[in-house]
């Protein structure tokens, strides 16, 4: 039986963002593959709580469940002080003369917590999520003879672009993903860039989702339009561009059903909306609405909220950035534009043609089914841990 060292930061049971859900899905993979997972997490990061913690343990995605806190209490703050944060300081900024401009987030307590469980265990891999986190392996003799992997998720330094020097924080980037022995890219364009610049193996590993029970299910249904979206600066934008740009070209008629923490900065109230900050199975919202929106100005990475709309055969319409990340740039179910009007007209085209929506809701059938679906993308994986 093979073993995995498995490090997520964030919580993947809250299945509330892109990025937990991906997580999600590569536990499963390796649970499926009956590999024994030590799940590794951080206590202030995922927002973790006693409860949350014993329902990972008993959920099963794990044989082995540690979440570390970072930093120690402040109740001692002479301790805080000593102990903490002036040795993290120069841990954290050893090149402070010469700043990365890249994302830190690795303590130096942390690591020592991370280094006593890679002490005691013998891994066949070290799964780490997240270029800023890649300091977790750098130069660590105690990973032994395991192969490093990370997923990247993202192309950070793209979304850092308006804060830091683009191009020491691109070195940077490329310098933490080469430290793995293999790097899995979420999208083809990452895929793309960081093979250009890495000096190791860069493997394509799309999202990977179950295909839904129910697909297509004619009949009347509640909602005309579905939104799905968390809390983050480019959902903010996205939002706050459709709701003040298409929403009042749309007849007031149209249903509309907004889920996510994005309705914490939704100032719209209108008899046509409804919102909901969290639910837990999404499946029954898909299955009673007609068509997905994906309003989407900045942001990088594939967007998650639009390969689950594929999965339920359910046409798509987004701006440009919506699209990212998607194998098939065409006839994929999505209709794409950056203007308003004909974002409003290609809504209202799938509402009142029928035709044109049967067709789209096909496109975006076999474009999950080839690219997405978890059988097809297990098999996939199983090439590039097989070796």
């Amino acid at each position: 039986m093979k073993k995995v060292l498995f490090f997520m930061p964030d919580n993947p049971l809250k299945k509330n963002a892109g990025n937990r859900t991906r997580a999600l899905s590569m536990l499963s993979y390796f649970k499926s593959r009956n590999f024994e997972i030590d799940f590794v997490s951080e206590y202030y990061t995922g927002l973790w709580s006693e409860t949350d913690i014993k329902a990972f343990e008993q959920s099963g995605l794990a044989d082995n469940t540690y979440v570390i806190k970072k930093k120690p209490s402040k109740k001692n703050l002479l301790f805080y002080l000593l102990f903490y944060k002036l040795p993290n300081f120069f841990y954290q900024n050893k090149a402070w003369f010469f700043p990365l401009n890249f994302p830190e987030l690795v303590t130096l307590r942390f690591k020592r917590a991370f280094n006593k469980i890679l002490k005691k265990n013998d891994y066949d891999y070290v799964f780490i999520n997240y270029a800023s986190w890649a300091t977790l392996v750098a130069h660590n003799p105690h990973i032994k003879k395991a192969i490093k992997v990370i997923d990247t998720h993202d192309f950070i330094t793209a979304q850092l672009q308006r804060k830091v020097n683009i191009g020491q924080s691109f070195k940077e980037e490329i310098r933490r993903i080469s430290l793995f022995d293999l790097a899995l890219a979420i999208s083809v364009e990452e895929q793309y860039i960081f093979s250009q610049f890495c000096k190791n193996k860069v493997a394509l590993a799309p999202m990977t989702l179950d295909k839904p029970q129910s697909v297509g299910t004619v009949g009347e249904k509640s909602f005309d339009l579905i939104y799905v979206a968390s809390d983050n600066i480019h959902n903010q934008k996205a939002a706050n561009w459709f709701f003040k740009e298409v929403y009042p070209l749309l007849p007031t008629n149209v249903q509309i059903c907004v889920i996510g923490q994005i309705n914490e900065h939704l100032s719209i109230k209108a008899p046509n909306i409804t919102s909901i900050n969290f639910v837990e199975e999404l499946s029954i919202y898909y299955n009673n609405a007609k068509v997905a929106i994906c309003p989407m100005l900045t942001g990088t990475g594939t967007k998650i909220k639009v390969i689950e709309a594929l999965s339920y055969g359910m046409p798509v319409v987004c701006n440009t950035r919506g699209v990212d990340g998607l194998i098939d740039k065409n006839n994929n179910g999505c209709l794409v534009s950056d203007d308003p009007v004909e974002f409003k007209n290609y809504i209202m085209q799938l509402l009142t043609d029928e035709s044109a929506y049967q067709k789209q809701a096909e496109n975006a059938l076999v474009s999950f089914n080839l690219n997405y679906e978890k059988e097809s993308c297990y098999k996939n994986l199983d090439k590039i841990f097989s070796k």
